[in-house]
């Protein structure tokens, strides 16, 4: 696997991110590792801290950091700088991660270190998943496929326009809301020539995007925003989405899981592959689905569901062993499950959408990242769907010195070129 998170590799591969370049600040915090960022149980993890200015490590800096060591309580305490890196060190006894996080005003920064990763074990499926999902997938078959709007759109990169064209799309699906997506394919593409690319969106309210690069490379490439919403909408759209109907729409606790936004988000997942595939274009054979954070949730939900995907990129994939909070592990986001107080009920469903299980269900080639200071998609319990994955061909790429950004922009576009025979 290849290892792309830079702007300048970013912008070649993907312009339509508009990814705005970030300055070099003048005081900033660090935190590296000193030691292995991967070791064995009860061996030790060493990090160097600084405050550096201009580039330069500080002395005198009063920090605070936090110590978080899975399956204990984390310990606060404060730290001095030098003018060279200040050494911290811990350990833990079993498999897990452990993290690190300084702070001063508004500066922060974290590291985060393995403890024998491949021995960390999702917990167990809860009861009923299998039963809850076919109902829901007859539920979604009983919805005839039915394409609501597909208004053609410019590209919004002219310099693509003579190669790929871009749709506006709507399609029904079962839930409260149809497919809403972008299509971008070859412009005079033949039938049975293009293999299909699905991208899937993290948290949040947006509209989805034009993916032309990918369309450049000879796919079909859909690009499908997580909530059924219009798409290009001016900003004050979405923001009063997040607002209102969908504010904090991933932690809500729900009884049912017909209630979760993830049943209905999960299904018009299916339904985008589903129109992928009928079209004349697709080559009948390749099928990729790529995502990051939630849309590496979304992803899972894909390979384990659709037989016809054949590999899966999963940057950094949140919601996956989200029961492990009750056993120690660190709460992955959306942090649905309670332990205190226990609510058995809505633990439950949150278990239903959980992408360790998801994983064992699925077979399609697959790529993870993941993050080893990531607060939110929490590396144990992306290291707990590598490990569950049920397909024979796995690979996953360890991000020691990222958080959750650097592991979920991870373009993957070597793989999935390769993967998809267009190199």
């Amino acid at each position: 696997m290849i290892r792309v998170d830079s702007q300048p590799l970013y912008d070649a591969l993907c312009p339509e991110w508009k990814l705005a370049p970030v300055p070099e600040p003048e005081e900033r915090l660090s935190i590296v590792p000193l030691s292995s960022p991967v070791v064995a149980p009860g061996e030790p993890v060493t990090f160097g801290v600084s405050f550096l200015r201009h580039g330069k490590p500080v002395s005198g800096i009063g920090l605070k950091c936090k110590m978080e060591r899975e399956f204990h309580e984390p310990v606060e305490f404060p730290l001095p700088t030098r003018s060279y890196p200040v050494e911290v060190t811990t350990d833990l006894e079993r498999p897990g991660f452990v993290r690190l996080e300084a702070r001063y005003g508004e500066l922060s920064a974290a590291g985060g270190g393995a403890v024998a990763p491949f021995e960390i074990a999702g917990l167990p499926d809860v009861p009923g998943f299998d039963e809850f999902w076919q109902r829901q997938l007859a539920l979604l078959r009983s919805v005839p496929m039915k394409v609501l709007k597909m208004e053609e759109i410019a590209p919004v990169l002219p310099e693509y326009a003579d190669r790929v064209r871009c749709f506006d799309l709507r399609i029904a699906c079962a839930g409260a809301k149809p497919v809403s997506a972008i299509l971008a394919m070859p412009r005079n593409a033949a039938p049975r020539s293009c293999p299909g690319y699905a991208f899937f969106h993290g948290a949040g309210v947006r509209s989805a995007f034009q993916p032309l690069t990918w369309a450049a490379h000879g796919l079909i490439a859909l690009n499908v925003n997580a909530h059924g919403i219009e798409n290009n909408q001016p900003p004050e759209y979405y923001q009063e989405l997040e607002k209102g109907e969908l504010a904090d729409y991933a932690r809500r606790p729900v009884l049912e899981g017909e209630a979760s936004p993830f049943r209905d988000m999960f299904l018009r997942v299916l339904r985008a592959l589903e129109f992928l595939r009928s079209l004349p274009e697709w080559d009948g054979e390749n099928l990729a689905v790529h995502g990051g954070s939630q849309g590496g949730l979304q992803s899972l939900a894909a390979t384990a569901f659709d037989p016809a995907v054949t590999v899966g990129l999963f940057n950094a994939p949140a919601g996956c062993d989200q029961l492990g909070v009750l056993v120690g592990r660190a709460a992955s986001w959306p942090g649905a499950v309670s332990f205190h107080p226990v609510s058995p009920e809505a633990n439950r469903c949150a278990a239903l959408f959980d992408g360790v299980s998801l994983a064992r269900r699925s077979r399609a080639k697959a790529y993870f990242t993941v993050g080893f200071s990531d607060p939110a998609a929490v590396p144990s319990s992306v290291y707990a769907a590598f490990n569950a994955y049920g397909g024979a061909e796995k690979e996953i790429m360890d991000f020691p010195d990222c958080g959750h950004a650097g592991a979920v922009f991870w373009a993957g576009e070597a793989e999935l070129l390769r993967e998809l025979k267009r190199e």
